[in-house]
């Protein structure tokens, strides 16, 4: 195997590797040295450059520092506390600095012991963000997806203003941002843009549970 080649594989291993972060940051700063790398490969092989590859790994290698930057410099500028900073990081990603203080008026930060805090069948009031711990989703006593830091309850019944489709158990020690249901949609029907992101998150974190 040539030099050239393992860049090549590690350039892709690199890429998939980011995929399984929790943390929205690490996805990107892996992925930039997966692009950094894969520029390497695609300069250097025999029959390189590759010009058009690098031109756009380049593009992607900006967009990521752009969005690390954009994150931090928010930050800085938000008044956040570090807990509010993680809170956002890893439950509410893709929400500005503006609509995530929205957010984080209405938040309530609970602890659950193997309680059920979801029930099949009934009206939910709240939606639960998984700050750590762990959450079981059952149907018939049978497990159908364990959730985890970074994962939603009750998103869907909210969207489709519906009752739940499944019961959901918490484990020992987890703690989640427990959001009231009416007092986000009121929020979101007097802000249009502000009902798209969020919308946006809980879409992106249904498509999540479906692809795992």
């Amino acid at each position: 195997m040539q030099y050239a080649d393992i860049f090549g594989h590690l350039s892709f291993l690199l890429a998939a590797f980011s995929f399984l972060m929790r943390d929205i940051i690490w996805l990107r700063i892996i992925s930039i040295i997966s692009g950094l790398i894969g520029i390497m490969f695609n300069f250097f092989i025999p029959a390189g450059p590759l010009w058009i590859p690098i031109m756009w790994i380049t593009v992607f290698i900006c967009i990521n520092i752009y969005m690390i930057s954009a994150f931090y410099y928010s930050n800085r500028n938000s008044g956040f506390s570090e807990s509010d900073l993680n809170i956002w990081k890893n439950n509410f990603w893709g929400l500005t600095a503006e609509e995530f203080r929205k957010i984080r008026n209405i938040i309530i930060i609970k602890n659950f012991n193997n309680v059920k805090i979801i029930s099949k069948g009934q009206e939910t009031k709240y939606i639960y963000f998984i700050i750590t711990g762990k959450l079981q989703v059952k149907v018939k006593n049978d497990i159908v997806k364990e959730l985890i830091t970074g994962d939603i309850a009750g998103e869907m019944s909210f969207l489709n203003e519906s009752k739940a489709n499944a019961d959901v158990f918490s484990k020992k020690d987890t703690t989640c941002v427990v959001i009231e249901k009416a007092k986000l949609r009121k929020i979101m029907i007097k802000n249009p843009t502000f009902h798209m992101s969020v919308t946006k998150l809980f879409n992106k974190n249904l498509m999540k549970k479906i692809t795992q």
